[in-house]
């Protein structure tokens, strides 16, 4: 079991070190939270409001305003709050800990000089109803914390480009890396032989755009990394809406920058 707890505190630090940012710039591209942000003077829980809404709402006043402070500010304000944040949801412990154990807890049992197989370990584990996503996210995190800054920075360059066409941004940002020598994002339309190149590009910076709205959702209502459900198309990023620009970049393109310097150390 050492190793298997070496190896969650290890991939536990690694999230850590990123959450907090990433989560920030979700938020940021989240609609939900944007009108909720715009309106929480007026908001009020009430028993009649949906779990959605009451979500979102508890998410705002958990976390604050995102859009007219820097990450530096809004990390200093809720460093309490991301500090509990940062602590793992499932530990390993040890059977004298047994009074901490909650009556809707799973727990694992292991008998001392028992022999326990990595494969019997996971099928306990996946069968636990709600620990797929953890454990799927634990075992993927470093390639997962790679892909959201990948989205996030696909999102910004998008963002600042919302006039050309999607596979150009696509190209900027290098999505799709057997293309990164071959397809030049201003390169004339006319130029023949790119047309797959085009096509694909494009679709995949649809599937990430989409993707990034859906985790932005899921952010805005303490889902956090998430990208499992259904993106209604009003939560679509709408890049055709000046106003999504402007509030992203309302305090200057620092965000836009970290997350670009990001994908480049990867």
């Amino acid at each position: 079991m050492g190793d298997l707890q070496s190896q969650s505190k290890c991939q536990a630090d690694l999230w850590a070190r990123d959450d907090q940012r990433l989560l920030f710039n979700f938020l940021r591209f989240s609609s939900t939270y944007w009108d909720i942000c715009n309106n929480s003077q007026k908001i009020r829980l009430h028993k009649n409001m949906s779990c959605d809404q009451r979500a979102a709402v508890q998410c705002h006043r958990r976390y604050g305003d995102v859009f007219n402070t820097t990450f530096d500010d809004w990390s200093m304000a809720n460093r309490r709050k991301l500090a509990r944040d940062t602590q793992p949801v499932i530990e390993l412990h040890h059977g004298s800990k047994a009074e901490i154990i909650q009556p809707d807890d799973h727990f694992i049992h292991v008998p001392k000089g028992s022999k326990l197989q990595m494969p019997d370990l996971k099928r306990l584990i996946d069968s636990i109803p709600g620990t797929q996503l953890f454990v799927s996210a634990a075992k993927s995190v470093k390639v997962r914390v790679a892909s959201l800054w990948k989205i996030i920075n696909l999102v910004y360059t998008r963002a600042l480009n919302p006039g050309i066409e999607q596979w150009r941004v696509g190209a900027l940002v290098k999505l799709v890396k057997a293309f990164e020598h071959l397809l030049d994002p201003w390169a004339a339309r006319s130029v023949r032989g790119q047309e797959d190149m085009r096509r694909h590009m494009n679709l995949m910076v649809k599937r990430c755009l989409d993707r990034a709205a859906l985790i932005a959702e899921n952010a805005a209502h303490d889902l956090f990394p998430n990208d499992h459900g259904v993106l209604h198309p009003q939560f679509k990023l709408n890049f055709g809406d000046s106003g999504f620009a402007s509030r992203l970049f309302a305090l200057g393109d620092c965000e836009a920058i970290h997350a670009r310097n990001q994908v480049l150390c990867t």
